[in-house]
């Protein structure tokens, strides 16, 4: 039998040949089948034949698989779901691998604890955690988040702070912190926490609020901790001072919006040695006063919302030494000066009718009650005077031009001597990305209109909530994008490769779907996941 050799690299791979003639009785050659890979064992040159390929197979398995692994992965290699399972003990399925499920569940999506089983079973988790789908019912997971909930809301303090322990290396020595306030609601009526208060939703149901510090860099979250429904924003201040201080974390800043930032509470911090960057509202007599100030057009910083005049001042509030940042838009200033006389000219018809109809069951006491209700939201701009004998009402003349030399105005305080203005400007302004990471709360993960939770299952549902955001984040830093854009699209193109197990004759093989360009862009970007591939 003739050979034919031919040589690609290292290899020799030999074909079987044959003479024939063709059409004009020329001999020529053919390669007619494929021998295998010639190799030298022991000085003998032998033939390696091919490996045997089944005609006929039969596909056994097929489950999701690239964005699954990615995001199971990072959970692994930070050891996040090891630090889970030292952190909350438990005999029978692990907390650290269910929630990690239950988190990329949450990123992907969102299934029920009654539908979880199923979705599982289409996706690589099992192979990753070696847990059955079977195990997974809502029972064993109830079950699961109540050993997490046996720790109570201050033990989740401490394991978020622990796992960013695992992932603060990723931010510098040290970073500016944000801290704010979300809320999100219930159709329950049964939960000690779930009451009424200031909605973010614009609406009146039952809600709690969720407290959450992160940090302005990478965003990574810090920590978060949840409120009964109606508690205000600057109450909560006194209690972060107490969460971060068990971070074992160099803090450059705070920042916080100028809800928060009472008299009291900026005390409190610059007692603690913290420093801040916050907004301060224009209510106290110290910061209308600082605003007055005319603003030139020396100092000026392009923002996305527009061009940002601004003023650095080193003076004091509230007896803290620090420097005073007044920022002056154009845009604003229309839009507060359009809201506010609207406003004033909507009170001003009301009042109008009730002095022309005489209203108030017939009394100046009753008369002057209902003005006040007429005004309310604006009644710094009026004045009411009540000589017994009749009611008049006229404009607060200094009230209302003081209001137009504030128009377009915001005080940043801080007690940061090292940043240039245009830094505690763009930092403070910047807070937005702690917005993002609500935003994905809210609405990548759902995390909204929750119905059917018990007291101790509400911190648990979070803490999933939290640790898909973390995810999240992880995926985001290796992706090396400072925006959220595309960081869904490129986990959708992943959610594509599926993994599929194939049967030929009792020989099982597992098989990954063909990459396509995007594809291996994407595992490239991640720099870890070609090893998954």
């Amino acid at each position: 039998m003739a050979k034919t050799r031919i040589r690609r690299g290292e290899r020799i791979y030999v074909y079987e040949r044959e003479n024939y003639r063709d059409s004009t009785g020329k001999v020529k050659h053919r390669n007619t089948r494929y021998l295998g890979i010639e190799v030298t064992i022991n000085g003998e040159k032998q033939i390696i034949p091919p490996k045997k390929r089944f005609k006929e197979f039969e596909i056994t398995k097929s489950v999701r698989y690239g964005d699954i692994t990615v995001l199971f992965d990072l959970f692994k290699q930070y050891g996040l779901i090891e630090l889970l399972n030292g952190l909350i003990p438990r005999r029978g399925l692990p907390v650290g691998e269910v929630f990690a499920s239950l988190a990329i569940n949450h990123i992907i999506d969102r299934e029920t604890l009654n539908q979880f089983s199923k979705w599982y079973q289409d996706t690589a988790l099992e192979e990753l955690t070696g847990i059955t789908p079977d195990k997974l019912n809502s029972t064993n997971l109830g079950a699961v988040m109540k050993t997490c909930g046996k720790i109570g809301p201050e033990g989740i303090v401490d394991v978020c702070i622990e796992l960013f322990n695992k992932i603060k290396h990723l931010e510098a020595e040290s970073s500016t912190l944000i801290y704010d306030i979300t809320s999100t609601y219930f159709y329950s009526t049964k939960l000690p926490k779930a009451r009424r208060g200031y909605s973010r939703d614009d609406n009146s149901l039952p809600q709690i609020n969720i407290g959450l510090v992160a940090t302005k860099n990478k965003g990574l979250p810090v920590l978060f901790r949840t409120y009964e429904g109606n508690i205000t924003d600057v109450r909560t201040v006194e209690q972060l001072i107490a969460d971060v201080k068990r971070v074992n974390f160099s803090i450059d800043a705070i920042v916080m919006d100028r809800g928060m930032a009472s008299k009291s509470n900026l005390l409190k911090l610059n007692g603690d040695n913290l420093k801040i960057i916050a907004g301060i509202p224009l209510t106290s007599n110290e910061a209308k006063e600082l605003v007055m100030r005319d603003i030139s057009e020396e100092n000026e910083l392009m923002r996305p919302l527009g061009l940002i005049y601004y003023e650095d001042v080193t003076t004091s509030l509230f007896g803290i030494p620090g420097r005073a940042i007044i920022c002056f838009n154009h845009s604003d200033l229309e839009l507060e000066r359009t809201a506010r006389l609207k406003k004033i000219a909507v009170a001003e018809i009301k009042v109008a009718e009730i002095l022309s109809s005489q209203t108030g069951n017939g009394t100046l006491e009753g008369l002057e009650k209902e003005i006040k209700e007429a005004i309310r939201g604006v009644s710094d701009y009026f004045v009411i005077n009540n000589d017994g004998d009749k009611i008049t009402v006229n404009p607060h003349s200094g009230n209302r031009k003081n209001a137009r030399l504030r128009d377009g105005k915001c005080l940043i305080f801080t007690t940061n001597f090292e940043k240039s203005a245009s830094e505690l400007i763009s930092t403070y302004f910047g807070k937005d990305v702690i917005e993002k990471i609500f935003d994905c709360f809210k609405n990548w993960l759902d995390l909204q209109q929750v119905r059917h939770f018990e007291e101790g299952n509400i911190d648990v549902y979070i803490f999933i909530c939290y640790l898909a955001y973390l995810a999240l984040a992880l995926y985001k830093h290796h992706l090396g994008v400072t925006g959220w854009a595309g960081v869904e699209d490129s986990l959708d193109e992943l959610g594509r490769i599926r993994k599929t197990t194939l049967d030929f004759g009792g020989e099982s093989r597992d098989k990954i779907s063909v990459l396509t360009k995007e594809q291996k862009g994407i595992i490239e970007k991640l720099g870890f996941a070609d090893t998954l591939f």
